[in-house]
């Protein structure tokens, strides 16, 4: 007679968690994708509201890439992605082999986009000069003539158009990150040729309108620029296969 005993309806639960946990512990620190995932970034644009999406493929993953975007208020989300809506804005690439140092990047970008939607100061309460409406200006002008300050003030839905827009943030972020700033950044490497200073990994960047760059305040000499529509950077091994 077997005597062995079976699990009860409860400890299920218990037992699936624990197998779930094998599974994730179970994976080496070497499993990190397919060869090269991580040595290209792309980061995708939303044509109306300049949200954000960042990507390691060259074509976006609906479900995925939902994700990244939050919930700033009604009709502030999409229920799903339109392809004609989104196209690259650029792509950041970095050398052969460096797919960990991409993955780091990629890592630190979507933490400072995060970041950005949702710790904001009082001031974001307010309008910008480019979205005073007709009667915002008027008011503006009887109020100085009165001797008082005024500043029209964002509704719900203006913020959370004004969260949604990403882009200039995005650029910014792009500049600090591969300039090596931020802890635990690995963009930064130890070289001995500079007596061990942390000498910046070489990155190029390919922008769809490369005026984009210049909501950048600085960019680090490790960086490079170019049109997306130039041909893209090839290691040595890819050029000799080419040719």
């Amino acid at each position: 007679m077997n005597t062995t005993s079976r699990p009860r309806l409860g400890q299920w639960s218990s037992i699936v968690r624990t197998c779930l946990r094998q599974v994730h512990t179970g994976r080496g620190k070497g499993s990190q994708g397919p060869e090269g995932h991580g040595e290209k970034i792309w980061v995708f644009r939303h044509r109306r509201s300049d949200q954000i999406i960042y990507s390691f493929d060259e074509r976006l993953d609906g479900f995925h890439a939902l994700k990244q975007l939050p919930f700033n208020g009604k009709k502030t989300k999409p229920a799903k992605l339109r392809k004609d809506y989104w196209s690259p804005m650029a792509l950041i690439q970095f050398p052969e082999g460096q797919g960990a140092v991409g993955r780091s990047v990629y890592q630190k970008l979507r933490e400072l986009k995060h970041l950005h939607e949702v710790s904001w100061t009082d001031e974001f309460r307010y309008k910008s000069p480019q979205e005073f409406t007709a009667a915002d200006k008027k008011k503006i002008a009887q109020e100085k003539a009165s001797g008082n300050g005024y500043k029209p003030v964002r509704s719900k839905a203006e913020r959370g158009i004004a969260l949604n827009a990403q882009k200039t943030n995005s650029i910014a972020d792009m500049a600090a990150v591969l300039a090596g700033h931020g802890n635990g950044n690995e963009i930064a490497v130890a070289n001995t040729a500079t007596d061990g200073q942390p000498d910046p990994i070489q990155v190029s960047i390919r922008w769809a309108n490369d005026q984009d760059k210049e909501y950048a305040e600085a960019w680090s000499k490790n960086v490079t620029h170019a049109l997306l529509d130039e041909p893209a950077y090839t290691s040595g091994k890819e050029a000799e296969s080419t040719a």
